[in-house]
């Protein structure tokens, strides 16, 4: 029996080892890669930049306990201003023919960029020198925007390459989004209010 319950303790800490690594195994095609919320500030009319926060990457997100401390430096205020993880984005967008009351909107292919800081609070919003160091580049495919309501909502969806990523240390471990997400994601948006707070997910894609 003792030599049992030494087995069983042994494979109980073998089984939290590997759960913890599954945090940057690569994604099942159309499993959650990370999960993201925040918001667009518009420079023109047709201008702007997306910054969200990432409250979920891979296997670190939501626990019992609240969100993970591994994605915030201060778990129990999880905002952009204690996250690790932030994603920018700048865009441009075509205005295209109505659709009946359904405005359309082309954003154009562009850039993504995931940027990790080890003391986020120390970010100057108006210096981009000091979101982080760049950790995930993505090529970001054109998608359209729709809303129903004249931007009081709208919805977006739109599929992201990884074009380059590098090692970094999140959580006192070595993290790469070349291992959780190698193939890119498609991200579905959801926002509010000219798109000022948005959330959703993406998805990884297989190949």
């Amino acid at each position: 029996m003792k030599l049992a319950t030494v087995l069983m303790a042994v494979a109980l800490v073998l089984a939290g080892s590997l759960t913890a690594l599954k945090a940057d195994q690569p994604n099942g095609a159309g499993h959650v890669a990370l999960a993201f919320t925040g918001g667009a500030t518009w420079t023109s009319a047709s201008t702007g930049t997306c910054i969200w926060y990432l409250p979920v990457v891979g296997a670190l997100g939501v626990t019992a306990q609240g969100v993970s401390p591994a994605l915030f430096s201060d778990p129990n205020n999880p905002t952009i201003e204690t996250a690790y993880l932030i994603w920018v984005s700048d865009f441009g967008t075509v205005m295209l023919p109505g659709n009946g009351p359904v405005t359309q909107v082309l954003v154009p292919a562009g850039q993504a960029t995931i940027y990790f800081s080890a003391n986020p609070t120390t970010r100057d919003w108006s210096n981009r020198s000091t979101w982080g160091q760049p950790v995930a580049v993505f090529v970001r495919d054109a998608g359209l925007l729709t809303s129903p309501d004249g931007f009081m909502s709208d919805s977006f969806i739109f599929s992201a390459d990884l074009a380059s990523a590098r090692t970094f240390m999140l959580n006192g471990r070595p993290f790469n989004f070349r291992d959780l997400i190698p193939n890119g994601m498609t991200c579905f948006e959801s926002g509010r209010n000219s798109s000022t707070t948005e959330t959703g997910s993406c998805l990884a894609i297989g190949r």
